[in-house]
């Protein structure tokens, strides 16, 4: 048993590294590098709301979420389903060396179906607001535990479509569907 133990988990290793290796070499593929430390994003927004707020790490993005402002949307949880009305703003910094043609940031309902900001051109260092307002849906949430992951999804540079990793701990109890 502790043979097969160890072989599970070595092999665990191994995977877990390569998958590693590929990012590493998907960012060399893209010619770019993330510059700078990344910064401590922020949550405004109803007080029910922020704590259920969770910035998904995501140290090799090129895109950068800083804050997210969920004035004016709501979200209601009971008998295991969820509705809400999506309403956010969002501050992104482009972390990369190389301009940034287009790119999808997403707040994600416990790591399920996400409302998406509408982005544009952005050049090395520079920071932009998004807005995505009116949408809404529905959906269940297992034991009424609803987490609000904020994350880069995607990152186009013209000649490059980029996916950022996203490191999300187990103990958050989200299973994204990514």
């Amino acid at each position: 048993m502790k043979i097969v133990f160890s072989l599970l988990s070595f092999s665990l290793l191994m995977f877990t590294l390569g998958m590693a290796r590929t990012h590493q070499h998907a960012s060399e593929s893209c010619g770019f590098t993330v510059q700078g430390e990344p910064a401590q994003p922020t949550v405004q927004g109803p007080d029910d709301m922020a704590p259920l707020v969770y910035f998904v790490e995501q140290p090799d993005s090129p895109i950068e979420v800083v804050s997210v402002d969920l004035t004016g949307m709501w979200l209601s949880v009971a008998n295991e389903q969820y509705s809400v009305r999506h309403c956010a703003t969002y501050k992104v910094r482009n972390r990369s060396d190389r301009p940034v043609q287009a790119f999808d940031v997403e707040l994600s309902i416990s790591g399920g179906g996400g409302f998406g900001a509408p982005s544009s051109p952005l050049a090395p260092g520079q920071t932009a607001e998004l807005k995505s307002c009116g949408g809404g849906g529905h959906g269940g949430v297992p034991g009424n535990y609803v987490r609000l992951l904020v994350y880069a999804r995607s990152v186009d540079f013209g000649d490059c479509f980029y996916q950022p990793s996203a490191r999300i701990p187990r103990s958050l109890g989200v299973q994204p569907v990514w």
